[in-house]
């Protein structure tokens, strides 16, 4: 009997186990995706199921990426420079990249990238600042120029600006987005929905301090700047109603292409996604050239250095696992040349405009362009140089940077 009783116990367990976990109960899901949609993932692409943590509307297997890179070899070759919008003062390095700590204080440029089609249309990746009194009048920044006065400046017409794609919507890379009125903007949806929700955070949560916005203190709405508070890095720190006002201006005027994930703009350019890999609805852009795909990644590649030794770099509003991840993006996409990651571009690596990073070794200060640099990153056949015969290579310590004159907005 004792022994009838103990079977029927253990099968009285089993059942129970089965149960439960044909029902769920109890159990920790095997999904650990953090959205709580287990069936979003696209499963007949080659049967490749996404790593750990990603996120399904922002995942590329890496048969996917590979296929972007060989497709592109067919594609027109785009010629690329960088320009320098702005630098950044003084910045407290461990801030900017907790791994490295071999000097206090660090200057950073604010990088934009020009891309040029074979028929003279011209791609902006991020637009540069424009909020002149944050940049001069609270000391953050030197070096400040207009975008359209910097491309005149090195051989190119900012008439033929088409697009705009920002890899992100912040002050420091939507800034001049009026100044051209005739080009579309690429943004993604998500990042939409993150300037939606975070303007509207609760201000009784934390005293606000989450949805800080640049410039306005969060309860009153006041004007206030450094060194008290000067965005303070809060975790939403960003937009600014001048920026917020071109991004919307530019949807509501009918200008701007809203994505949703990957997007072809054309042959060989290519939006990837790398939401949350600094804020909620980040982009990369693929770029097919001579030296193979070049992909632009804003604050998301804050650093090239980061991407070459696998540190977080600009962690303010990162999820460190999507940053990887965005990494690996690139080290895709660039593998079918021996360039691999130095076809990764930053937009705030310290060494920029230098041979320490290599694709910006071709680089000179820009003429009239208060202390702003300029680098020749890849030129497509038949593109002529637009490097000065004889370039200014002056070290920035000795270009004073002078204070342009305030530009009033509505």
């Amino acid at each position: 009997m004792q022994r009838f009783l103990r079977v029927v116990l253990m099968f009285g367990v089993l059942v129970l186990a089965g149960t439960l976990v044909n029902s769920g109960s109890f159990l920790a899901g095997a999904d650990d995706r953090d959205n709580g949609d287990r069936n979003s993932v696209d499963r007949d692409n080659g049967g490749q199921d996404p790593p750990p943590q990603t996120l399904p509307q922002g995942f590329e297997s890496t048969r996917d990426l590979l296929m972007d890179a060989h497709q592109a070899e067919r594609a027109p070759k785009y010629s690329a420079w960088i320009v320098e919008s702005s630098r950044f003062l003084r910045v407290p390095f461990r801030a900017f990249m907790p791994d490295r700590g071999d000097k206090p204080t660090v200057d950073l440029p604010v990088n934009v990238g020009i891309i040029k089609a074979p028929n003279g249309d011209i791609t902006l990746y991020d637009s540069g600042w424009k909020q002149l009194a944050y940049i001069f009048d609270w000391n953050a920044s030197c070096c400040w120029a207009d975008l359209r006065a910097q491309m005149r400046a090195i051989g190119l017409d900012p008439d033929r600006v088409k697009r705009i794609v920002i890899g992100h919507g912040h002050w420091d890379h939507a800034g001049q987005l009026s100044s051209f009125p005739n080009a579309t903007l690429y943004v993604q949806k998500e990042e939409l929905k993150q300037i939606d929700f975070f303007l509207n955070y609760p201000t009784d949560f934390n005293g606000g301090h989450i949805r800080a916005v640049n410039t306005l203190d969060p309860l009153t709405n006041a004007q206030f700047g450094p060194p008290a508070n000067f965005c303070a890095r809060s975790p939403v720190c960003g937009y600014p109603p001048q920026t917020v006002s071109e991004i919307l201006g530019k949807v509501l005027a009918g200008k701007a292409m809203i994505v949703d994930g990957r997007h072809e703009i054309a042959e060989g350019l290519v939006i990837h996604p790398a939401f949350r890999g600094h804020t909620y609805g980040s982009q990369l852009l693929q770029v097919h050239t001579t030296r193979g795909e070049l992909v632009f990644g804003s604050d998301t590649y804050s650093s090239w250095e980061g991407i070459r030794d696998w540190n977080v770099a600009n962690i303010q509003q990162t999820d460190s696992v999507q940053q990887f991840l965005a990494y690996e993006k690139c080290y895709v996409l660039t593998s079918t040349t021996p360039n691999s990651f130095n076809n990764c571009i930053a937009a705030h690596e310290p060494v920029s405009y230098s041979s320490a990073y290599p694709v910006t070794s071709n680089w000179w200060n820009i003429p009239s362009g208060n202390c702003s640099r300029a680098a020749e990153l890849v030129l497509a056949p038949g593109e002529r140089t637009h490097v000065p015969a004889t370039p200014d290579r002056t070290p920035p310590a000795a270009c004073v940077s002078t204070v342009p004159p305030h530009v009033v907005t509505p």
